[in-house]
């Protein structure tokens, strides 16, 4: 009868010592190599710090054009002359000086409060006038193609070739002969590529339609 071998129990201990420190080792390797590519690897937050740092905007912000005035008394005396109005509309459009009927060519604003008055975008003055019936008049561009003009103001506290941003005061409504002498008024113009158009339209523009 054949006997059976059996190990001596150092020498199980020194396998199991070697399996375990094969295994410890292997582990190791592993670690280092998930150590060594993760460092390729971009996290998270860097991509998104640096996207957000790239992004550009692609949606526009539709801004109001500002009102001339920034008293809530002021009223519309005087509308704008509208060709295509019915006549009792192009009637109250009507100014009447010295005997003379005339179209409107903006819109005459009154207030029994003397109010400021606002440039209604941003803009560059081009240019500060008197005029003998319509008083102090000040002119500004805003782009090349849009042009509004302030008429019957004092107390100017801005100056040729100034820049001015939406909403500043840049004078105050004075009288005019062709209102009420107890009130004080703007009258306010607009022109867009040349031509006189309705304050009123013009409101409603955004800054990306004045632009075109």
């Amino acid at each position: 009868m054949k006997k059976k071998l059996r190990l001596r129990g150092y020498v199980v201990y020194t396998l199991i010592a070697m399996l375990l420190g094969v295994i410890a080792y292997s582990g190791y390797e592993i670690y280092k190599l998930v150590q060594e590519d993760s460092k390729d690897i971009v996290t998270d937050n860097y991509v998104n710090k640096e996207i957000k740092e790239r992004i550009i905007p692609t949606i526009t912000v539709n801004e109001e054009v500002t009102k001339p005035y920034d008293d809530e008394s002021v009223t519309i005396t005087i509308p704008y002359y509208n060709e295509n109005d019915e006549d009792k509309k192009q009637q109250d459009a009507l100014i009447y000086y010295e005997n003379i009927y005339m179209q409107n060519t903006g819109i005459m604003y009154t207030s029994s409060n003397k109010f400021n008055v606002l440039a209604t975008l941003d803009g560059t003055v081009k240019n500060i006038k008197d005029d003998e019936i319509m008083g102090k008049i000040i002119e500004i561009e805003h782009t090349p193609n849009v042009i509004t003009i302030y008429q019957s103001v004092d107390s100017i506290n801005v100056s040729v070739g100034q820049k001015v941003t939406q909403g500043q005061i840049i004078a105050q409504a004075s009288s005019n002969p062709i209102v009420d002498n107890n009130t004080f008024a703007l009258h306010f113009e607009v022109y867009k590529n040349g031509q006189l158009i309705n304050p009123e339209s013009f409101f409603k523009m955004t800054k990306q339609e004045i632009n075109e």
